[in-house]
C-alpha cells in the first residue's frame, strides 16, 4: 500500500461485511455503521451496487446466510441469493431497554432510535441471530418454534448495570445512557453461548441455551476489552483486549471456565496466549484442510495493520502486512479463500495454501495474494488490481 499513502490519508469509507459468495462471487460493503454504507457485489470482473443491504454474515458452517436491511429487517437463508428466506421480525427501539427497570430508571433510560449495527452473526442451525448494535447494545433473535423471540443480553442488570445506574442516579440529572465504547460480541455457532463485553466491562461468556445467565467472567490481559471469538466446533473462546493500536489475545476451552471468574492482567491457567500484541477487529477460523502445517486447525487473527494465523496453541504459522484496520474476514473452505475487508478501502483475496513469491507484503511466510479491490469514494468505480 506504501505508493499509495498520499490518497489513504485523504481519508473515506472503509470496508466492514465481506462475504464469500462462490468461486469468483464477493460481497462487501463500504462505511461504518455511523456512515452512510455502500454494498458491493463483485462477479468476476463485474462489481455493482446492492440497493438496501445494511450488513450481512454466514454462519460457520455456511449453511444460513443473515442479511439486514437498511430499514432494520432481517432475513435468513441458504445464501445471499436464495430464494426462500425466512423473514425476522424488525428490532424496535425499544428491545434495547433492559427487562426489569424501575418505573423511575425505565423513565430516565435513554431509548436510541438510529441503529448502529457493527456485527452479525447467526448460528450453523439458522435459529438464533446475534446483533451488535454499537449505539444499543446486544440482542439476541431466537425462533422458538413459535416465533422469534427477542432478548436483550447487554445492557443487563445482571451485568454491572445495576450498580452503574445506582451511580448514576445519585450523581447525575440529565437522562441515562449506557456506556458502550467498544462493544462487541460473538455468538456460539451452536447457538448456546454468547461472549461479549465493552471497554469497560470484562470480558463476559453468557450461557443463551434457556434463560440467559453469565457462565464466566475473564480478566483482560491488555488495557480494555476490544473483541470476541469462538472455535468452528463451539469448544473455545478468544478474547482480545487493546492498549491503543497493540493488544493480548488469549483463548479458553469452554468446558473449563464455568462459573470462574478472573483478575484482569494476570494470565489465569484457563487462558492460553495466542497473541501478545494485536489490536484485533476481525477474527476466524481455518480448517486443517487450509492450514497444512497445523492438523488441528488454526485460528486468524486480522488487527491494526498486521493479520497473524496462529496455531489453538498460540504458534505462529505465517503474518502478513496489509497497511490498516481490518473491517472483517471471511474465510471458505470450500474455494480455500480468506477474504480480508480493511479501512483503507481495500479488500484482499488470499490463498492460504501458497506462499507470496513477489515480497508485497511485509510478514513471515505471507500467504498468496489473489486479488485486490480499491474501494474509494473519489474513484469513478471501484479498481481491481
Amino acid at each position: 500500500h506504501a505508493p499509495f499513502i498520499a490518497e489513504l490519508e485523504k481519508g473515506g469509507r472503509g470496508l466492514k461485511f465481506c462475504a464469500i459468495l462462490g468461486e469468483d462471487e464477493f460481497l462487501v460493503q463500504q462505511g461504518t455503521a455511523w456512515q452512510e454504507t455502500t454494498t458491493w457485489r463483485i462477479s468476476g470482473e463485474r462489481i455493482t451496487k446492492v440497493e438496501n443491504v445494511a450488513g450481512f454474515a454466514w454462519s460457520r458452517n455456511r449453511a444460513h446466510f443473515v442479511t439486514l436491511y437498511k430499514n432494520g429487517g432481517l432475513t435468513v437463508g441458504t445464501s445471499f441469493d436464495a430464494d426462500v428466506a425466512q423473514l425476522l421480525p424488525h428490532p424496535a427501539a425499544t428491545d434495547f431497554v433492559p427487562h426489569g427497570l424501575t418505573e423511575e430508571q425505565r423513565a430516565q433510560y435513554t431509548i436510541v432510535e438510529t441503529a448502529a449495527v457493527t456485527d452479525l452473526a447467526v448460528s450453523d442451525d439458522g435459529q438464533s441471530v446475534l446483533i451488535t448494535d454499537e449505539a444499543r447494545g446486544v440482542l439476541l433473535l431466537r425462533n422458538t418454534g413459535d416465533g422469534w423471540e427477542r432478548r436483550l443480553l447487554y445492557p443487563s442488570l445482571e451485568l454491572d448495570l445495576a450498580e452503574d445506574l445506582q451511580n448514576w442516579f445519585i450523581e447525575e440529572s440529565d437522562p441515562y445512557r449506557p456506556f458502550l465504547d467498544m462493544l462487541h460480541a460473538a455468538l456460539s455457532p451452536d447457538g448456546r453461548f454468547v461472549a461479549l463485553g465493552t471497554q469497560d466491562a470484562g470480558h463476559h461468556v453468557l450461557d443463551v441455551s434457556d434463560e440467559p445467565r453469565r457462565y464466566a467472567k475473564l480478566g483482560h490481559l491488555s488495557e480494555y476489552p476490544h473483541y470476541a471469538w469462538f472455535s468452528d466446533d463451539s469448544k473455545v473462546v478468544a478474547f482480545n483486549s487493546c492498549h491503543f493500536y497493540n493488544g493480548a489475545t488469549f483463548a479458553s476451552e469452554l468446558l473449563a471456565i464455568e462459573g470462574i471468574e478472573t483478575e484482569p492482567y494476570e494470565q489465569h491457567q484457563k487462558q492460553t496466549l495466542l497473541n501478545p500484541y494485536l489490536r484485533v477487529y476481525a477474527a476466524g477460523f481455518l480448517p486443517a484442510s487450509m492450514t497444512s502445517e497445523c492438523e488441528t486447525g488454526a485460528v486468524l487473527l486480522a488487527g491494526s495493520g498486521f493479520a497473524s494465523c496462529v496455531t489453538p496453541g498460540g504458534d505462529l504459522l505465517w503474518e502478513l502486512g496489509f497497511g490498516s484496520s481490518a473491517g472483517g474476514v471471511d474465510i471458505c473452505p470450500k474455494t480455500g479463500r480468506v477474504l480480508l475487508a480493511s479501512f483503507s478501502g481495500m479488500l484482499h483475496l488470499f490463498d492460504p495454501a501458497r506462499t507470496q513469491e513477489i515480497p508485497i507484503h511485509d510478514g513471515y511466510k505471507v500467504p498468496e495474494e489473489l486479488r485486490r479491490w480499491v474501494f474509494w469514494d473519489r474513484l469513478r468505480r471501484p479498481l481491481i488490481w
